[in-house]
């Protein structure tokens, strides 16, 4: 690793989740590297005293607060920009949800792993695998497009003991350099909630910026559940159909329909990932795609 102590800035958005969160700062303050200074939180409107814990929690942590409106993308925006007002030279911003329950050391190696690949003051991108507490599977991290012809079919990685390359990121924990940051910007405003941290990646790899999943987990997760969804398979089709058509009006259909646009590979892509939720259905085959991990022989 690279001489000196790094500066990292930590970045995190929340809404009324103040054990969750409260949690995930406890697993954050035994890191290596972490000043409470260098944590921008924006508390989007919580209603069940969220900022002010994590003010008495950590008096020196930056608690910006938001409308309710921000939801995930523009919650970490504000942070960011928040983090680069600050006038502190930060050498790397991390990224990190309030769901996430850090392993030790994490911080440090996400670090390393970097600079392993890309000297203090290059551009670079490392996201850390996490895992659900229960099943101990990897629910997030790092994906790969196994078919390049297929661009938003994208799949898992898990760790293999090295950093190794990805092409997109999920945003639970992702260490992004002030290199990568310079040359991609912010997470793009164009998305409401979700979908700009893939969109991130998928912009750094295009830049060449080198996107890699690290040497090994970086905590646990638990996985978003799909009951009472379009997802559950324990439902009957119909139902499920009715359900999908519903979602096709909310916010993250939306976001997704945008990504879709920007990175679906052009032609009949938007149309296609329009109705292919619905065939899926009819037809009985769940979609797996996010949830596979491509290199599942490998070392978890």
């Amino acid at each position: 690793m690279t001489a000196g102590v790094p500066r990292v800035a930590v970045l995190m958005t929340c809404f009324n989740r103040k054990a969750l969160t409260l949690a995930c700062l406890e697993t954050l303050s035994g890191q290596e590297f972490f000043r409470q200074c260098d944590l921008f939180l924006v508390d989007d409107g919580s209603s069940d005293g969220t900022g002010e814990a994590v003010h008495a929690a950590m008096p020196a942590a930056h608690v910006v607060r938001g409308d309710g409106s921000l939801f995930w993308n523009h919650g970490m925006r504000l942070a960011w920009d928040s983090a680069k007002a600050s006038g502190v030279a930060y050498d790397y911003y991390l990224w990190l949800n309030d769901d996430v329950a850090l392993a030790p050391g994490t911080l440090r190696m996400l670090v390393e792993d970097a600079e392993s690949v890309v000297p203090r003051g290059g551009p670079v991108i490392v996201s850390a695998a996490v895992s659900d507490p229960v099943s101990g599977k990897v629910v997030y991290g790092a994906q790969r497009r196994p078919d390049p012809a297929r661009p938003l079919r994208l799949m898992l990685l898990a760790p293999e003991g090295r950093p190794i390359p990805a092409v997109t990121v999920s945003g639970n924990v992702v260490l992004v350099s002030n290199a990568a940051e310079i040359r991609l910007g912010n997470i793009e405003p164009v998305y409401e909630h979700i979908y700009g941290d893939l969109d991130y990646g998928l912009r750094a790899s295009a830049a060449g910026i080198p996107v890699l999943l690290a040497s090994r987990s970086g905590g646990t997760c638990g996985e978003n559940t799909v009951t009472g969804s379009s997802l559950d398979q324990s439902l009957g089709r119909m139902a499920r159909l009715g359900l999908r058509w519903k979602e096709d009006k909310k916010l993250h259909a939306r976001d997704w329909r945008r990504f879709v646009r920007l990175h679906g590979g052009g032609g009949i892509a938007p149309l296609w990932h329009r109705v292919s939720p619905y065939l899926r259905i009819l037809a009985g085959r769940p979609n797996t795609y996010g949830t596979t991990i491509v290199n599942q022989e490998a070392p978890q």
